[in-house]
């Protein structure tokens, strides 16, 4: 079945690497790496020069160019990096804005707001910042091996790039086949570093309270856990070491025989004897490169898997409002209605609706007046008010009891009762709906506050419909 989510998750994901700060940084780093592997074409030069008693110093500053210049594009390019990764974020950030952009349906979930939240502010631009790094580190050695090699193949030999070829075939599939034991290695070295998290998660009760029994079963656990994490990882670390070593012989076999018989080849001629000496040091440090290459080539799934994850974990559930509507118990609801101004359009000075279903609630929206809702706890009041919102969008604005929403007036240093005001005026003030929705504006307020802001209510009732849920 199509899954038009996974379409937008990749795409999501392919727009933090095609984007012009992350095309930027990969051009210039391609740049430095063509400065870099020009240096071997120089070098060669440069000896078969001196061999032949020629002018070797145009050959020389070339070569010395070749290995300072690279520093500058490569300054360059880990500044367009942190922009990359800032951009990163904001995309990430315009992501989870755009899938949960008037979700109201999820926004009482305790358990998915601690989930988003956590990849919000954590887990994503973590995963964002290794991504990046990952895609770097990647592409310099990649660039590095291929530039390298096509630099030795035509200024020493030809057959340097058919023998590294085939060695790296035969080590990509070298690789595949441990790869399942690669995995279950990574796979138990991860669960022990979790499990040992874990159980430092408790160690402030334990440590700090200074109940020698709990500390002491809390000492056991940990120390088994750091054997077993320990021991885990140094497993991991040890076959990725062996499994190095061993595609480092198998790539330098081909590229030593080449050597080999090029050298027999040229026995007689001593300039490409000696470019052939120069480039051996050359020659080893790409070798060595293929293992680092290929193990970061094939992390790339783990990579991918990840933000596919977080990507998905940020996106808005299928619920639809309906199911709000299910967590309301209108029966026990009652309702109060009364306005301060006796006009056409404006409801009774003092009423009480019948409210049965949550159309019968919409229908009152459209007048102006107060409406107070009240009813016993977990009849769904506050629920009902998140269905307006929904249903109002833009035209009405919710006022939760707990909330983190942002305000010019600065609150922090008031009392509740004078946060709450300042809030309102500036809502009065600055805020063009139709309806207000207060919940619980009454919690935690003394008897003088609630009569102040109640009478500001009043006020905001005049020119719209506000439906409060009273806590008293």
């Amino acid at each position: 079945m199509f899954d038009p989510t996974s379409l937008k998750v990749r795409k999501q994901i392919m727009g933090l690497l095609l984007n012009r700060w992350g095309l930027t940084c990969m051009g210039i780093l391609t740049f430095q790496q063509i400065l870099e592997a020009s240096s071997t074409l120089w070098l060669v030069k440069l000896v078969e020069t001196i061999a032949s008693h020629q002018n070797f110093l145009p050959y020389m500053l070339l070569y010395l160019t070749s290995l300072a210049l690279p520093y500058i594009p490569g300054c360059i390019a880990l500044v367009v990096k942190t922009h990359w990764k800032q951009e990163a974020q904001r995309h990430f950030i315009h992501a989870f804005v755009t899938s949960n952009r008037n979700n109201i349906g999820e926004w009482n979930n305790k358990a998915i707001k601690e989930e988003k939240l956590s990849i919000l502010t954590s887990e994503g631009p973590s995963a964002l910042q290794d991504l990046i790094d990952y895609v770097w580190e990647l592409s310099g050695y990649v660039l590095s091996v291929i530039l390298n090699i096509l630099a030795l193949s035509i200024v020493v030999e030809p057959l340097f790039a058919l023998a590294y070829s085939l060695s790296v075939l035969c080590v990509i599939a070298i690789m595949k086949g441990q790869r399942r034991t690669q995995r279950q290695l990574t796979r138990k070295a991860l669960t022990a570093r979790v499990d040992l998290s874990q159980q430092l998660l408790a160690a402030w009760d334990n440590v700090l309270l200074g109940n020698g029994y709990n500390f002491k079963l809390w000492d056991e656990k940990t120390s088994q856990r750091l054997k077993r994490c320990l021991q885990r990882n140094i497993d991991l670390e040890r076959f990725d070491q062996v499994l190095a070593i061993f595609v480092a012989l198998i790539t330098s076999i081909p590229s030593l025989g080449v050597v080999i018989y090029s050298a027999i080849q040229h026995a007689h001629d001593p300039v490409k004897l000696s470019a052939f000496v120069v480039i051996l040091p050359l020659l080893f440090q790409i070798l060595s490169y293929t293992y680092q290459t290929l193990s970061l080539a094939f992390r790339w799934g783990m990579h991918r898997s990840k933000l596919t994850a977080i990507y998905r974990s940020i996106q808005a559930s299928k619920d639809s409002p309906s199911s709000l509507e299910k967590k309301v118990n209108w029966s026990k609801i009652s309702a109060n209605h009364h306005s301060t101004i006796p006009d056409y359009n404006s409801m009774s000075i003092s009423s009480s609706p019948s409210i049965e279903s949550h159309s019968n609630l919409m229908r009152l929206t459209q007048r102006k007046g107060r409406l107070t809702l009240r009813g016993e706890n977990g009849c769904g009041k506050s629920t009902a008010l998140m269905l307006i919102k929904d249903a109002l969008a833009s035209k009405a604005f919710l006022l939760p009891t707990h909330n983190q929403l942002s305000f010019t007036s600065e609150t922090n240093k008031h009392s509740t009762g004078e946060s709450l005001r300042k809030r309102l005026q500036e809502i009065a003030d600055k805020v063009d709906v139709e309806v207000l929705l207060l919940d619980e504006w009454d919690a935690n307020l003394d008897k003088g506050n609630q009569e102040i802001l109640s009478g500001l209510i009043d006020l905001l009732a005049e020119k719209k419909c506000v439906i409060e849920v009273r806590h008293r």
